[in-house]
């Protein structure tokens, strides 16, 4: 059975979230820990799901580093939508970017979305991520082939730009249903849940042309 730890400090916020979780998610073991010796004792596997709070008083690098390197699913949870550190946890690629301000629902949805092997980014904090790495991103795009078509491509880049569908449909001389179509094949094709995701997939492997974008 699959087992989900939550590292969180603050006890009244830690105990509503096992019990929303425990409540919602019957099928998965449930527990949390505050410290690092019981988090240096865990043995957990790629079935498996660590939450941490990245300002919770331990140390995140150590933690993500330890677990990184056993395939166990790792997302951070931060209260602060500036955090500093955030960006540099966004460039390792992990499956999970919580904010406070997520719904019971929003997070029931983002836990389901890592244990099935995608990636979840919260949509408060998509935009900063994303465009706090473009920034320190320059070096020119490189497309791994038989991936995508090149129409595919195109639209990929107009997603990343954040233009919707109609703006994509007028930029590449295409109808909206056309474009549809792809986004959904892009979607599908890249192992994504929606285009946020798809974006920050394709800047982060420097699949588009960011300097453009």
């Amino acid at each position: 059975m699959s087992e989900i730890v939550l590292v969180k400090e603050n006890d009244l916020i830690r105990e509503g979230i096992m019990s929303v979780l425990q409540a919602k998610l019957p099928e998965y073991v449930i527990s949390a820990i505050t410290s690092e010796e019981e988090i240096e004792a865990l043995e957990l596997t790629s079935n498996d799901l660590l939450i941490i709070d990245v300002e919770a008083n331990v140390d995140v690098s150590k933690i993500i580093s330890r677990n990184f390197d056993k395939n166990v699913k790792i997302a951070v949870w931060s209260a602060d939508i500036e955090n500093n550190l955030l960006i540099d946890l966004f460039k390792l690629g992990l499956h999970g970017y919580f904010y406070n301000g997520m719904e019971t629902s929003e997070l029931v949805f983002a836990i389901k979305t890592m244990l099935n092997g995608q990636q979840y980014i919260h949509p408060q904090l998509s935009s900063i991520l994303l465009n706090e790495y473009i920034k320190v991103t320059n070096s020119k795009p490189t497309r791994p082939n038989g991936v995508l078509t090149q129409q595919e491509w195109n639209i990929l880049e107009e997603i990343v730009k954040g233009n919707k569908n109609c703006s994509i449909a007028e930029n590449l001389y295409i109808s909206t249903r056309t474009v549809n179509n792809h986004v959904s094949s892009i979607l599908k094709k890249l192992h994504v849940s929606d285009r946020t995701s798809a974006a920050i997939l394709a800047v982060k492997n420097n699949w588009v042309n960011i300097k453009d974008s």
